[in-house]
This record gives structure tokens, C-alpha cells and sequence, in this order.
């Protein structure tokens, strides 16, 4: 994962996003500011939204592609679908603060402006809910992709710097029930988070899922929403790769 202009707040350790303070009193009210996240082989791009002709632009050294407003059938609402007819396609959700891109080799995370992180002493636990929607790809440029929904639900201990949840409620192609998804517990750095996942058999094809990750970032003036991203391989004859989005709020 690339980490752009992510400072590590005192009192964490700088090598991962375990939590890891030492400290025994909860932390205080935090601000942290604009970051942006990439997972996978999408690192190695730049994705930017052209609001003007509502199109999604991917940058790569001395040259760029267009992805355009598209559809597949059962991607929740609260994402748009973008294509490009030789690379593929994308998933594109927002809320206040933040943005999240899901392509079919990784996703883009941004939180844009300031966030004032609740303060752990008084908030303690706090649970965010909302949507999860993706695409399962057999390999990159896939131009039929399947698509997979489901709820989300995160719970963010400011007290003590731990993430974890669950997906659930998963459909594979608005008919197929899938397994539901555990977010392992994990830490918290400067509102951000990285960690594993368990779970998540699409039911399909003799297709096993294999532990997954997933990315997120708290966004929001005062830290309201999550937005976050899934990568899981399924093994089977013909290996496929979920590729998921989060969007979620208090």
C-alpha cells in the first residue's frame, strides 16, 4: 500500500498500523488533514474526478485514460460506474470529506480537508454503518465483470486506536448469497487503517476465499463517515479477485 503525506501522530509506532500506544490515559481530541491512500497495483496510478463531463481520468507517466459514466447491474446506488472500453471498469463513491475509487487492481482512498478525530476520552466507542459494493474480475481489463453488495458496520475504539467490523448481507450478481465478511481487529493511525479479512465464500463455482485485506480512512469535519476498500482472491479452476468499496457513516 502507498501512503501519500500521512504523518504519524506522536505516541504510535511509525512502522505499521498496529495500535501500539503505550500511553494508559485515552488520547485527546486530534486533527489530521487531507491524505491519500492507494492499495495494489493501483499505487502506481492517480485517479481524478472531471466533474464538468463526469469522467474519472487515470494518470500513468506521460499519458492518461477516460473512464466514462457506465453500468452494472447490482452496484449499489451509492457508487457510480465508470468504464473505459480496453482498461476496464471503476467504482466511484463520495461523502463529505472523502473518496473512494475502486478499480479492478486496487482502489483510491482521499480524504480531502481537515478531520477533527472524536476525543477518545469521551467518545470511547463509536459505530459506523452503511454500504458495501464492488466487482469480482478474473484478472485486469476484465470488460464483464461480476458485481457483489452488501452492508457494512465498523466499530472505532478512539480510546484504545482498534478497528474491526463485518459485511454482511453480501449478493453476487443480485442472486447469490454470499458468505459474510470479518474485518479483523486492527489499529488506528492519524484516522487511518489497514488490516485483514476473514470469511467472504461467494457460494459459486467451487470458489474459496482466501484472507483478504481491507483499507480504510475516518473523513469527515468531525470524523462522520469511513470510506475503505476490500481485496479479496477467491481460489478456484479460474482464481477471480473481489474488489470492494465502503462507505459508511455514524
Amino acid at each position: 500500500m502507498q501512503f501519500l503525506r500521512l504523518s504519524v501522530a506522536t505516541g504510535l509506532c511509525a512502522a505499521s498500523l498496529s495500535a501500539c500506544s503505550t500511553t494508559t490515559e485515552p488520547p485527546a481530541q486530534q486533527e489530521v488533514g487531507s491524505v491519500t491512500m492507494r492499495t495494489g497495483d493501483a499505487a502506481n496510478y492517480e485517479y481524478i474526478y472531471q466533474p464538468t463531463s463526469d469522467r474519472v481520468q487515470r494518470l500513468v507517466p506521460n499519458a492518461g485514460w477516460f473512464y466514462y459514466p457506465d453500468s452494472i447491474a447490482g452496484v449499489p446506488a451509492e457508487f457510480s460506474v465508470y468504464l473505459n472500453s480496453t482498461e476496464g471498469y471503476l467504482l466511484r463513491g463520495t461523502v463529505d470529506g472523502g473518496e473512494v475509487i475502486i478499480a479492478d487492481n486496487g482502489a483510491q482512498l482521499i480524504r480531502t480537508g481537515t478531520t477533527v478525530l472524536p476525543d477518545g476520552s469521551e467518545t470511547g466507542a463509536v459505530t459506523y454503518g452503511g454500504t458495501y459494493g464492488g466487482i469480482v474480475v478474473e484478472g485486469t481489463r476484465d470488460l464483464n465483470p461480476s458485481s457483489v453488495t452488501g452492508l457494512v458496520q465498523i466499530e472505532v475504539d478512539f480510546g484504545d486506536y482498534a478497528v474491526s467490523g463485518a459485511i454482511t448481507n453480501r449478493v453476487l450478481d443480485e442472486t447469490i448469497a454470499a458468505n459474510d465478511i470479518a474485518l479483523d481487529l486492527t489499529g488506528l493511525i492519524d484516522g487511518a487503517f489497514e488490516g485483514t479479512t476473514t470469511g467472504g465464500d461467494l457460494n459459486t463455482g467451487g470458489l474459496v476465499a482466501n484472507a483478504g485485506t481491507y483499507t480504510g480512512l475516518i473523513v469527515g469535519p468531525n470524523g462522520e463517515h469511513i470510506i475503505g476498500a476490500v481485496t479479496i482472491t477467491h481460489t478456484g479452476v479460474d482464481d477471480v479477485i473481489e474488489q470492494g468499496g465502503m462507505i459508511l457513516s455514524q
